[in-house]
């Protein structure tokens, strides 16, 4: 049997979970949170980290396994309830806030009961209460405010800030140093406001340790202290960043035991001297969002818009797709002149496809695989006579996505509400793959989604521009635009500041 680590607050060792006795979701994983520290558990959508962290907070029981709690083998909890009493809660991916709920309110949600005296509800200690702790763990917001009020990050502080407070009121021991297990926090986040958070959590480490799920090799590498590797239910790898050398490329290795595109092949400016132009700007103006915009989108190239949240680079995007109107200037397809009102349908007839990382726009998540790819590819399926669908032609041409993308379902009948979230992405772009447009938009289009289906959709896209599709890329992740790219334009209060090239664009972002 493996003793328990000395310094370990939390271990669990060898557990295993097999869910309808075929599908095995863990097999013989060990993990350890030590004091004040953030470890990190990451790994691809399948990996076993939510089947691991729903255990550790009483939501699974595991069909084999052992738990420490410093030191000290204790049973697996059954309920979260128990887990707080343990000391262990978690944060959700999604937002948890009650918009409408004051911030010492939703503080206190749920533990109500310890505040009542005389049959009345003592409003003005769980005031003071809330000042303290929000004090204490550096969360800058009035406990008056509404939580709709607030921030993103601020509001995913608060949740955090919750979850100790819901550990220190259950908790049998008073002394024992809070695990909060936080999914995928910065998923929500803007880049500034995820740097925010985490300036906020290295302070909280004072107070409480943390289990940290996330996608983001970077900010995996750069704000957690070791890292656990999950690769389909087993545990592959284990690192100490204070002991080891490490680069995002051998994380990413071990993540997905594939090199990444980026390193395999880093995209060159190309030269577009008789390349055709198929989308032109001229002094393009949406007031209060950005002003004389103006570029050359060449065939089979991909052009980015990188800046900060509000610099307007969103905005531009939507502007193209046809979800925006603009006030001034000129914008042209083919030679084309395209009208400032013109809807999204209109901007697609005329072959531009406006690609969203955000499934739940992009997707009827209540229909099928081979419905959400048919529905922008009806002429495909369509009789050319009669003008009925061809359901077996629907079928088909769906199975034909779902193989080259390596979409994981039963089937193409599958409702898009169960895949997971690369699963769902991929569906997404796979639509667009089949339609095939001349000029494809893609905003923010890998957001939330782990690191192999991230490469996966990248081989699409790169593939994609090979055969002549255009595209423009809006992102908050800068390795995306250096995989995608030929030119990258810098945003600025509605400005372009200057163009770069890939190569020029990565040293930027290095220094």
């Amino acid at each position: 049997m493996v003793m328990p680590m000395d310094d370990g607050l939390l271990e669990v060792r060898e557990v295993s979970k097999t869910f309808d006795r075929v599908v095995h979701a863990l097999n013989d994983v060990s993990i350890e949170a030590r004091e004040n520290e953030i470890v990190g558990v990451v790994g691809e959508n399948g990996a076993g980290k939510s089947t691991l962290m729903k255990i550790l907070v009483g939501v699974y029981s595991p069909d084999k396994g052992e738990m420490y709690h410093k030191g000290k083998k204790v049973p697996f909890p059954r309920n979260p309830k128990e887990a707080a009493r343990r000391g262990i809660s978690i944060v959700y991916q999604e937002n948890g806030v009650i918009p409408w709920l004051k911030v010492y309110q939703f503080l206190f949600l749920g533990h109500e009961d310890k505040y009542i005296k005389l049959m009345k509800l003592q409003m003005d200690k769980m005031r003071e209460q809330a000042c303290s702790i929000l004090e204490e763990f550096h969360v800058a917001c009035n406990v008056e405010s509404f939580m709709h009020e607030l921030p993103l990050s601020t509001q995913k502080m608060v949740e955090i800030a919750r979850a100790i407070l819901g550990v220190r009121l259950e908790s049998e021991d008073t002394d024992t140093t809070p695990i909060i297990i936080l999914d995928e926090p910065t998923s929500p986040l803007t880049d500034d406001e995820s740097k925010e958070l985490f300036r906020d959590l290295l302070k909280m480490k004072k107070n409480a340790s943390f289990i940290f799920i996330s996608h983001i090799i970077p900010e995996v590498m750069e704000f957690t202290d070791r890292v656990h590797v999950l690769r389909d239910g087993n545990l592959v790898a284990q690192y100490d960043f204070s002991k080891q050398k490490m680069t995002e490329e051998d994380l990413f290795r071990a993540i997905v035991g594939r090199k990444s595109s980026e390193y395999i092949s880093r995209t060159e400016e190309k030269k577009v001297a008789g390349r055709k132009v198929v989308l032109s700007a001229k002094n393009l103006t949406k007031s209060g969002h950005f002003y004389d915009v103006s570029f050359d989108l060449y065939k089979g190239t991909c052009m980015g818009f990188f800046g900060p949240a509000g610099s307007g680079k969103s905005q531009i995007i939507r502007t193209i797709a046809g979800l925006l109107n603009f006030d001034e200037g000129e914008l042209k397809v083919k030679d084309q002149e395209l009208k400032a009102d013109e809807l999204p349908h209109v901007r697609l007839a005329r072959g531009i496809g406006y690609f969203s990382g955000e499934t739940g726009k992009e997707l009827f998540l209540n229909w099928s695989i081979a419905k959400n790819i048919s529905i922008i590819n009806m002429e495909k399926i369509l009789g050319k006579i009669i003008p009925v669908i061809h359901f077996n032609a629907e079928r088909k041409m769906a199975e034909n996505i779902v193989k080259k993308l390596e979409i994981k379902a039963p089937g193409v009948g599958t409702d898009c509400y169960s895949l997971s979230g690369g699963n769902k992405q991929k569906v997404s772009v796979g639509k667009w793959l089949e339609r095939n447009p001349d000029i494809l938009l893609l905003d923010d289009p890998t957001i939330g989604i782990d690191v192999g289906a991230r490469e996966d959709i990248y081989e699409v896209l790169l593939e994609m521009k090979k055969k002549g599709i255009s595209m423009i890329l809006v992102s908050d992740e800068p390795k995306e635009y250096s995989v995608l790219c030929d030119r990258i334009m810098f945003v600025r209060e509605g400005r372009i500041q200057k163009v770069l090239g890939p190569e020029e664009f990565r040293k930027v972002m290095s220094t």
